[in-house]
């Protein structure tokens, strides 16, 4: 297995960018479960909080590729194995994504 580039130009902590990844992780389970209202009370009050959160800051980025640009940080993958690539190109693929990371930090009061 190949080993995993590292880029540091994010200008946030590279904790809170594993937080934030963390977080557009877990959106689907999420969605699902408030959308069947399998939990109730502060749990669902949280989980509409996180997914409100990211939402928002999808609104910065193209409709056309919201969905793998969240897909692309959920699962770690970057712009030669992302969907958008066919779309748009590296250089504004990477500065849309870091904008998006660091807009939801921003948005969950991580900054």
């Amino acid at each position: 297995m190949a080993r995993q580039k590292m880029y540091f130009k994010y200008d946030i902590p590279t904790s809170v960018v594993e937080l934030v990844k963390a977080v557009c992780s877990d959106y689907n389970r999420r969605e699902r479960a408030i959308k069947f209202g399998s939990i109730t009370g502060e749990v669902l009050d949280r989980y509409i909080f996180l997914n409100t959160a990211i939402d928002k800051a999808l609104e910065c980025i193209e409709a056309g590729i919201r969905k793998d640009m969240l897909s692309d940080i959920s699962k770690k993958r970057g712009f030669q194995f992302s969907a958008a690539s066919m779309l748009i190109s590296k250089d504004a693929y990477y500065r849309r994504r870091r904008k998006l990371i660091y807009d939801i930090a921003k948005e969950l009061a991580l900054l």
